[in-house]
């Protein structure tokens, strides 16, 4: 099939007939250049030798072997894994209810709270990030707040630098996009299906385990996904108040690339994250369809 075509119109004119090859080489380009090139230059890097940004070969294994060995990848990537995980299931939790009132109880407020949501956005990422030092600092807003009230004697000293405050700047960092993606969930969800249950007598609690959770459990996987991948590589977030208990196995990455030049390094690293990524992305889409929950469709 020719990607175009000319056809005649009822007129007797020409008209040119866009096909679907022609439709889909834009976006099949950009895959090619901004995803499947990078991905396959890394892999190349990733069998070669490194040292001082240079690389050469031969092909070799050590890097894989390096980063599986190494007792240090082992603790960060444990910490990937849980801070990941915290982030994305605090997100999760505080931004159902909130997408659940947008949608069905927020009535005239909808749009302000929206706005007000989508304009978080605009914030800069690390402008977030410092604001969180800042408030969870020993002369921080937290600290001085308690000691006015009478609650400490002295500054809290253990909630920055370590793995909570990496995780509370990273679920406020992805709070907002959680909250529209699941309020985009809740859209196609029509009231008459909670009217229907509570008519059939069910309680609140009822609804939301019988009808609500099961028809948003594919949104919120994915939300869930979006969360604890970006949580789980990001590394400028532990730079800044992560101390030494808070380092993600993203900070080995941004070193071996920026600090060392061991790029071939690096790009191991990276692919293996990858990986677990895609493995933690099938388990997501495995444990739906066990539960018979990727393919319920929203009445209306």
């Amino acid at each position: 099939m020719t990607a175009v075509a000319e056809e005649t119109g009822a007129g007797g004119g020409r008209r040119l007939r866009v096909g679907p090859i022609a439709l889909t080489a834009p976006a099949a380009l950009g895959m090619l250049l901004f995803f499947a090139a990078p991905l396959v230059a890394f892999t190349i890097y990733s069998f070669l030798t490194g040292r001082l940004f240079v690389v050469s070969g031969p092909a070799t294994l050590d890097n894989y072997r390096e980063v599986v060995s190494s007792d240090l990848n082992g603790i960060l990537a444990r910490n990937s894994a849980f801070i990941g995980f915290l982030s994305a299931f605090f997100s999760i939790v505080i931004a159902l209810p909130i997408a659940y009132w947008l949608r069905y109880a927020a009535g005239r407020w909808r749009v302000f709270v929206l706005f007000l949501i989508t304009a978080t956005l605009f914030a800069s990422y690390l402008v977030r990030i410092y604001a969180w030092r800042s408030i969870l600092g020993e002369n921080g807003l937290l600290n001085s707040g308690l000691e006015s009230l009478g609650l400490i004697d002295e500054p809290l000293g253990f909630i920055l630098y370590n793995k909570f405050s990496v995780t509370v700047a990273l679920v406020h960092i992805f709070l907002p996009y959680v909250v529209l993606v699941l309020y985009a969930g809740f859209g196609p969800m029509a009231p008459s299906l909670l009217e229907s249950a509570q008519d059939l007598g069910a309680n609140a609690v009822t609804r939301w385990r019988r009808v609500v959770l099961p028809l948003i459990a594919a949104p919120a996987a994915s939300a869930f996904l979006f969360v604890f991948v970006l949580s789980a590589g990001d590394y400028v977030t532990p730079q800044i108040i992560g101390g030494t208990s808070g380092v993600l196995l993203g900070v080995q990455v941004q070193a071996a690339f920026k600090v060392v030049g061991d790029f071939p390094l690096g790009a191991a690293t990276a692919l293996l994250m990858l990986a677990a990524f895609v493995v933690c992305y099938g388990l997501s889409v495995l444990a739906l369809r066990l539960a018979r929950l990727d393919r319920i469709r929203w009445g209306q």
